[in-house]
C-alpha cells in the first residue's frame, strides 16, 4: 500500500487529463478525482486542455497550503508467485472521447451551495406556483391547471424551501457550464441542453405510505393508502423509469452532489449522442441494404427476362423446324399428285408462303417482311 504524494498529483493532473492520469494508476477518473478533493488539490476547469492543446495562455493556480489533510492510500498490487493465475475477464478500457473527459472534469469538482445566493428568475416562477399548490394524494404540491409552465419540481410542503435552494444550485451551475435550460407543458417539462440533445430532468421528493385505512362507498368497501413525502430529494436526468439518479443518502445529501447531478445530466446526453450515431448508422446501413435489395430485384427481373426471352427463342426454333419438315412432307404429296406448285400457281404461293412464315418463327434466321409488320399501324380508339 502506497500513499499519495499530494505535491507530486499536483503536478500530474496539471499535466495531463484525469482519464490517463487513472490510466496509469489502474483506477477510474473519477476516483482521481475525488482523492484531489480529498487533498484539496485544484483542478483543471472546462475549456483548459483545448486552449493548452490550441497554445492559448492558461492559468495553472497554485497549490494551497493545507494542513490537518487525511491520509489518503492506493493499493499497490504485486504479483504473488505462490498464487494461482485467475483466469478473469479483462476490464473493459475507460473512455477517451471529449464528452467523457468533460464530465469526469465536471465531476471532479466541488460545487458549493449557497443557501443565501440570489434566486434564479425560473426558481422564483415555480416558488410562486408550488406555493399557491395544494398536496395531492401523496402529499406533493400540484400547480394549478391555469398556471403556467415551470421546472419540474415535486415535493411536499415542508420541502419546499429545501428543494428550491437545490434547484436554484442546479440551475446556475447548468448555465455556468453554458448548458440552457428550457421550460414548457406537458411530459418532462423541463429540459437542459448539453451535447445538442434535449435532457429531462427534475427534482422530486420520495412518499412514504403511513397508514392504511378502509372507506365504504355506497355498498362497496375498499383500502385506501395514504402517503406523506418522507423529506428524501432525488434528482433525476433523463427518463423517468430509466434515467439517471442520484438521491439523499445516510451519509450525504443531495446538496454536496451539485457537481455530480451536473455530470448526470452529461452523461445522458451523452448517452443521447452515441444513440443518435449509432441510429444514424444504422439509417445509413437500412438505406444500403434496401439499395442492394433494389439493384439484386432488376437483376433478377433482367435475368428472368433474358430466360423466358431464351425460353422463346427455342420454343420459335422448335416451332419452325416442325413447319418445315410439315412443309417438306406437303410438298412431297402435292408433287406425288402432280400438283402445280410453280411460285405463280396458287399452292405454288401458298408453299412459299409458309415457308415465310417458317422463318419468320426461326429466331436464327432472317425474319422476311409480313404484314403483320404493319399491324401497330392500326392502332385503337
Amino acid at each position: 500500500m502506497e500513499t499519495w504524494n499530494r505535491e507530486e498529483l499536483y503536478a500530474e493532473v496539471w499535466e495531463k487529463p484525469l482519464v490517463k492520469i487513472a490510466q496509469k494508476y489502474g483506477i477510474s477518473a473519477v476516483m482521481v478525482g475525488k482523492v484531489c478533493r480529498k487533498l484539496q488539490i485544484p483542478l483543471p476547469g472546462r475549456g483548459y486542455w483545448v486552449k493548452k492543446e490550441f497554445g492559448k495562455p492558461v492559468e495553472r493556480p497554485p497549490l494551497p497550503e493545507a494542513h490537518n489533510l487525511p491520509v489518503v492510500n492506493r493499493v499497490k498490487e504485486t504479483p504473488d508467485a505462490c498464487a494461482p493465475i485467475a483466469q478473469t475477464a479483462s476490464p473493459e478500457p475507460e473512455p477517451t472521447d471529449d464528452y467523457y473527459q468533460l464530465i469526469v472534469q465536471m465531476e471532479s469538482h466541488t460545487i458549493p451551495i449557497d443557501v443565501d445566493a440570489k434566486r434564479h428568475k425560473l426558481v422564483t416562477a415555480v416558488e410562486k406556483v408550488l406555493s399557491r399548490g395544494q398536496a395531492d394524494s401523496r402529499g406533493i404540491l400540484e400547480k394549478r391547471w391555469d398556471q403556467p409552465p415551470c421546472l419540474d419540481v415535486r415535493v411536499s410542503k415542508n420541502s419546499l424551501d429545501r428543494a428550491l435552494i437545490f434547484a436554484n444550485a442546479i440551475v446556475t451551475a447548468l448555465e455556468a457550464a453554458h448548458f440552457p435550460i428550457t421550460v414548457q407543458a406537458g411530459k418532462h417539462s423541463t429540459t437542459v441542453l448539453i451535447f445538442g440533445h434535449a435532457v429531462p430532468f427534475a427534482i422530486v421528493e420520495k412518499s412514504k405510505e403511513i397508514g392504511r385505512r378502509e372507506v365504504t362507498e355506497y355498498s362497496y368497501t375498499r383500502t385506501v393508502i395514504d402517503y406523506r413525502g418522507c423529506g428524501t430529494l432525488e434528482f433525476r436526468a433523463g427518463d423517468y423509469a430509466y434515467g439517471r439518479k442520484l438521491r439523499d443518502g445516510k451519509k450525504e445529501r443531495l446538496e454536496s452532489m451539485i457537481a455530480r447531478c451536473v455530470g448526470a445530466a452529461m452523461r445522458e446526453a451523452r448517452d443521447r449522442v452515441h444513440q443518435a450515431e449509432r441510429a444514424k448508422q444504422w439509417e445509413i446501413e437500412r438505406r444500403e441494404k434496401e439499395r442492394q435489395r433494389i439493384e439484386l430485384a432488376e437483376q433478377i427481373r433482367e435475368e428472368e427476362k433474358r430466360v423466358q426471352e431464351f425460353a422463346g427463342w427455342v420454343d420459335g426454333w422448335i416451332r419452325a423446324r416442325q413447319m418445315r419438315e410439315f412443309i417438306a412432307e406437303l410438298e412431297r404429296i402435292w408433287k406425288e399428285e402432280k400438283v402445280d406448285l410453280s411460285p405463280d400457281a396458287p399452292k405454288g404461293k401458298r408453299i412459299i408462303w409458309m415457308k415465310q412464315q417458317a422463318d419468320r418463327t426461326d429466331p436464327i434466321v432472317p425474319s422476311p417482311p409480313s404484314i403483320l409488320d404493319r399491324k401497330k399501324e392500326i392502332g385503337y380508339w
